[in-house]
């Protein structure tokens, strides 16, 4: 059957509003940056040197560590800061395969049943640390800066709990103390660099 004018003309406006409407859709639906999802602003960019200074007073292990990765040399604070955090996570990592044999090692002199349930428990401590920095790579890589700094500090958590858990066990100190000691110091060096990423201009819900 023949379309009379006055339809014709309806499917015209009607296809101009449709058209109206899906590029007003378009430009509404582009994905808001949300908070912590930001990209680093090119002002708050820092170079090695730079960004292991706001780590005093770690500057020393800062530069030692990072600089082993030659990437970090040409990053952006977003690159140190991902160098940082894997330099922890494969320190944690480490530690965690560490404590594992000596638990299970029969000849550690005096290993006593609370030596036992410390190293048992900071087993169990760094591999929640290991998981939550991996976690904190994959939150950076995808932008979310804020969630980022957050599994960082859950981890350093862990470490500090460990050794906080262990104090009452004289034999710890042997084994623990100085590992503890360089996690905790990895885990500052890594947050206070992931701190220094600025949200962009168009993004300061952060």
């Amino acid at each position: 059957m023949a379309s009379s004018p006055y339809a014709a003309a309806a499917a015209t406006i009607g296809a101009a509003v449709l058209s109206f409407l899906l590029a007003v859709g378009i430009a509404d639906a582009a994905p808001a940056p949300e908070a912590g999802a930001a990209t680093a602003s090119p002002s708050a960019a820092y170079s090695l040197q730079d960004a292991c200074k706001q780590t005093a007073p770690h500057y020393e292990l800062c530069m030692a560590t990072l600089s082993a990765d030659r990437s970090a040399k040409s990053s952006d604070t977003v690159g140190l800061a991902r160098v940082a955090i894997l330099a922890v996570q494969k320190n944690a990592s480490e530690t965690a395969t560490y404590l594992s044999s000596i638990y299970n090692d029969e000849s550690i002199e005096n290993k006593t049943l609370q030596l036992q349930q410390c190293l048992e428990d900071c087993s169990e401590r760094y591999e929640a640390a290991v998981e939550q920095l991996t976690d904190a790579t994959v939150a950076l890589d995808l932008g979310a800066y804020a969630e980022a700094r957050t599994l960082v500090a859950a981890s350093q958590a862990e470490v500090k709990l460990c050794q906080r858990g262990c104090r009452a066990v004289p034999e710890h100190r042997n084994i623990l103390t100085l590992r503890n000691g360089e996690v905790d110091r990895l885990c500052s060096i890594a947050l206070t660099i992931t701190k220094l990423i600025r949200p962009s201009p168009n993004n300061t819900a952060e």
